[in-house]
């Protein structure tokens, strides 16, 4: 029976390229194939005023450090030429921003952290594991922070990094976790932090357990964006058929020893994130379809000016 099951069910290929992620499902009975863009990928559309005010700072910091740092290994030689200063300057600064390597610090932290929790998780659960991943510092006081939280709400995993997909809204992603978690724990947790909606605490109070979608971030805030990818994750889960859970919570991890503790936070209800997040999706494709159109008349330019360097009409 679970090779029947397992037979007819869909081979998910994942890819990155130039302009995002994209799935690929393949569908073992019919052979039909579908390729949808990730949920990450569709939410990069939403513009991050906070992103490009960090960027500017991160850039600006080093642009400062580098000139001071080159003014003096030559102030005690003869003064360079503006020019000459400048082309130095650049060499030294490297072609790569330095945002840019920020980014890929804390998105090597966020991933270390995140496969360790899984490593985690499918042990608990009894599946085959391989060697345990060793992190740095950062990594392993993210990962401190939430075995704290998971004995803090008893949680049991059900799905770990599963795949998930929407044949309605054509796209697909990853979620971290779905789990059950101890409702009165949780209500405790989110008292802890401030203020709990009425009609929440009032739920939350009224059950034993609950089950969540539950979405690891590691860094210092949670941004909006967030609800919006947790909220696409569940309405997936639920056309796959895997189940209904409750509703998503957001569990910020600290990465560095000077952030804040742990933070959770409740996912709004999907009848109201849900239009927000095929809208932003509407967005993005006409972005992409923009794109590509803009791409295609470069290419043909380069071609006809190819040919025309080589004396051809």
């Amino acid at each position: 029976m679970l090779h029947e099951v397992y037979a007819k069910s869909p081979t998910i290929t994942r890819a990155d390229h130039q302009r995002g992620r994209f799935y690929t499902i393949l569908d073992r009975v019919t052979g039909e194939s579908v390729r949808y863009p990730s949920v990450t990928t569709i939410l990069g559309a939403i513009a991050k005023p906070q992103l490009i005010a960090w960027s500017a700072r991160v850039e600006r910091e080093a642009v400062s450090a580098a000139a001071a740092d080159l003014y003096a290994d030559i102030a005690p030689g003869p003064q360079l030429p503006q020019a000459m200063y400048a082309l130095a300057l650049e060499q030294r600064l490297g072609k790569t921003k330095a945002h840019i390597k920020e980014l890929a610090k804390a998105s090597e932290i966020g991933s270390a952290a995140h496969s360790k929790i899984e490593w985690m998780l499918k042990r608990q659960l009894g599946q085959r594991v391989g060697p345990e991943p060793m992190g740095s510092d950062a990594v392993e006081w993210s990962v401190m922070a939430f075995q704290d939280w998971a004995r803090e709400v008893a949680l049991r995993p059900q799905f770990i990094e599963q795949v998930v997909y929407s044949r309605d809204h054509a796209y697909a992603g990853t979620l971290d976790l779905v789990a059950t978690l101890d409702a009165q724990a949780l209500l405790a947790r989110l008292e802890r932090q401030g203020a709990v909606d009425a009609t929440l605490a009032d739920w939350l109070r009224a059950r034993d357990s609950v089950t969540a979608c539950v979405d690891f971030k590691t860094g210092r805030s949670i941004y909006p964006e967030a609800f919006l990818q947790s909220c696409a994750y569940t309405r997936a889960l639920g056309e796959m058929g895997h189940g209904r859970v409750d509703g998503g919570l957001i569990v910020r991890l600290p990465k560095l020893l000077a952030d804040p503790g742990f933070e959770v936070a409740v996912v709004p209800p999907a009848r109201e994130l849900f239009p927000v997040f095929v809208a932003v999706k509407q967005l993005w494709e006409w972005q992409y379809a923009e794109e590509k159109t803009y791409r295609a008349k470069r290419t043909a330019v380069a071609e006809t000016l190819t040919l025309k360097a080589h004396g051809k009409r």
